[in-house]
């Protein structure tokens, strides 16, 4: 994966089905990408959106989990405790010094 959003991903193959790119278009788009990265696609999304770009669904997953992944966790350290956790749990795997 690269550092393509799940927006330019699906604009990018949309294009390569030959889609119209207009603003409706574009729009909907918005929308599937809006709803994979809150809450995730679930298996019939993820059907449907496939055979519309052309791609098998495992490459729908592998587009938006990394960058609903980085949401998720970039949610979960603005939360102060979470953010302590988060750095006593690295501090416990070894990847700080003791304090």
């Amino acid at each position: 994966m690269t550092d393509e959003s799940f927006y330019a991903w699906m604009c990018r193959h949309a294009r390569a089905m030959g889609w119209d790119l207009d603003d409706d278009a574009k729009k909907r788009l918005r929308v599937w990408a809006a709803i994979a990265l809150t809450s995730g696609l679930d298996d019939a999304q993820t059907a449907q959106l496939a055979r519309g770009l052309g791609v098998a669904e495992e490459e729908v997953t592998a587009a938006y989990q990394p960058e609903m992944r980085a949401a998720a966790m970039g949610e979960l350290l603005e939360q102060p405790d979470l953010a302590a956790l988060d750095a006593d749990l690295d501090r416990i795997a070894g990847e700080d010094p003791p304090r």
